[in-house]
């Protein structure tokens, strides 16, 4: 079982990383006031804070998987968490097809099609 960032393990219990746990909770307020994954992680980076898996640079995947994770509800707040939710149905960009297969809605028509 691989340790969720913000979280350490003492005698077999999941435990609050408070450092962690405070950059969390910037992810999760940053995306809230508008940033996209890409400013987040940028943000990251200019902070100089190191990803779960120590490297210096966190990924856009990286910063969506923690947006997504339930886990985190136990540090950020289960308010907090369904905002983050909603505001990422409303800022996605896949539509569904006749198939009810996921593919990228067309935001342009061509003046030819018209």
């Amino acid at each position: 079982m691989r340790i969720p960032y913000g979280f350490y393990l003492r005698n077999g219990m999941l435990e609050i990383n408070e450092r962690e746990a405070g950059v969390i909770g910037e992810i999760f307020h940053y995306y809230l006031a508008g940033a996209s994954l890409g400013k987040a992680v940028n943000m990251l980076s200019t902070k100089r804070i190191p990803s779960s898996t120590g490297k210096e640079k966190w990924t856009r995947a990286s910063v969506d998987h923690i947006l997504s994770n339930p886990k985190y509800i136990t540090l950020v707040g289960f308010e907090i968490f369904l905002d983050v939710q909603l505001e990422k149905a409303v800022r996605c960009n896949i539509d569904y097809g006749k198939a009810n297969a996921p593919r990228k809605s067309s935001r342009y028509i061509s003046p030819s099609t018209i």
